[in-house]
């Protein structure tokens, strides 16, 4: 078992996720800034975790392939957090059977299924993209002719825009068929109406069924396809509040719909060129990858400022959880991976840490590497961190990163 800061009375927090998370260090961290004791549940040994146990995470699974009572045998845990999409649904499962205030396992299956939210939006009366949920005899070309031109076809349960492709015309959407199917390892595939635009992204922690916001985040040059890599993120939204309070309630009302009451919501909408907002997606868990660090929140009264993590386990534990920001502005960079090949050199990232604004750069990838380039890729080679005292300022550091950092990377032939 991993413990951080025991003690006799110390809480006993249950982190799930796979072995290479990159969440798992930070909730670890959260962790031990509150004195709880930490039991990993891992997808496969990991080095700093000899003795966690281990269940199976896939991202297909609608129900647990495992036995929670089994892997949490003997432990009586205060709080069961997923750190990342795919071990949700176990979290559910295990935090349900110790009596905790947990969403159900059917609930947390029913929150990574894009189908079923788009239903649930339906429900709510959100506006969102007319869509068609295509199955295995259903002809995506009918299916994009139905909902309008172009559309984006996408798996039901992947993360991170893996296997999300726009198509222009019908032959488009007819071959990417077999992909799409083969990532998402389902034979239902939701096919949208593309919303041309911005896009944005709110944080959110839900306390007994009340949504608490605890970010706004624009996206400046969000993609428009074919592909679907994350780029910039960047809070507080210039988006106007009434607005914001509307993506907001709309958040609510979905999660309401699919039975969702705890933990942390990450949910995402696009922004017309009218300046109104379409439901894309949510997920029940926070944002993904690193990009949370970003984030920075006051204390009631003094001390270092708390993190996501932090405020998230203090919600799961019964805690009080204040979420004011403690920042002016912050922002992420996801660096893409532009095509698939054997990275060769990274250049520039000494300059760009050394750009104003820039507070951190972080790389996870290593010379002679093999990058995979989405609709089959599923992680990002590293993240640059920027603060300022406004958005635009944030916005500028960043768009610098941008044009100074490159992967250089030698295709596959």
């Amino acid at each position: 078992m991993s413990v951080a800061s025991p003690g006799e009375d110390a809480p006993l927090v249950v982190l799930a996720g796979p072995a290479d998370s990159y969440r798992l260090g930070a909730f670890r961290r959260a962790a031990a800034s509150l004195g709880a004791s930490v039991v990993v549940v891992g997808d496969r040994p990991h080095p700093l975790d000899g003795a966690a146990r281990h269940a199976v995470f896939a991202p297909t699974c609608t129900t647990p392939t495992y036995t929670t009572r089994d892997v949490l045998a003997g432990l009586r845990p205060d709080a069961v957090i997923a750190t990342d999409a795919v071990a949700t649904v176990f979290a559910a499962a295990a935090g349900t059977a110790a009596g905790l205030r947990s969403n159900s396992p059917d609930t947390a299956a029913a929150a990574g299924d894009k189908g079923l939210q788009r239903l649930a939006a339906r429900r709510a009366g959100v506006r969102q993209p007319d869509f068609v949920l295509a199955g295995g005899d259903h002809d995506l070309a009918t299916a994009a002719l139905a909902v309008g031109l172009p559309a984006v076809v996408k798996p039901l349960r992947l993360t991170a825009g893996r296997g999300v492709i726009r198509v222009e015309d019908p032959l488009d959407a007819r071959a990417v068929a077999p992909l799409v199917r083969e990532l998402g390892g389902h034979d239902t595939v939701l096919v949208e109406r593309f919303v041309p635009g911005g896009e944005i992204a709110l944080e959110g922690l839900l306390d007994d069924g009340r949504l608490h916001a605890l970010a706004v985040y624009d996206k400046p040059d969000a993609p428009q396809g074919p592909t679907f890599p994350e780029t910039m993120l960047i809070t507080p939204s210039l988006l106007p509040a009434a607005a914001q309070r509307r993506l907001v309630a709309d958040t609510a009302a979905i999660c309401a719909e699919l039975g969702l009451r705890h933990g942390p919501v990450h949910a995402e909408f696009r922004i017309d060129d009218r300046g109104r907002a379409w439901f894309l997606e949510l997920a029940a868990r926070t944002i993904g990858g690193r990009c949370a660090s970003m984030l920075r929140f006051r204390r009631p009264v003094g001390g270092a400022a708390r993190t996501l993590e932090e405020l998230v386990l203090r919600q799961a534990l019964g805690l009080e959880f204040d979420h004011e920001p403690a920042d002016a502005a912050a922002g992420v960079w996801m660096i893409p991976i532009t095509h698939s090949g054997r990275l060769v050199a990274v250049e520039g990232a000494d300059e760009v840490a050394a750009l104003p604004g820039i507070t951190e750069v972080v790389l996870d990838v290593v010379v002679g590497e093999r990058l995979e380039a989405l609709p089959r890729g599923d992680r990002y080679p590293g993240f640059v961190f920027a603060r300022g005292d406004d958005p635009a300022e944030v916005h500028t550091a960043l768009a610098k990163a941008a044009v100074t950092l490159r992967l250089v990377i030698e295709p596959e032939r």
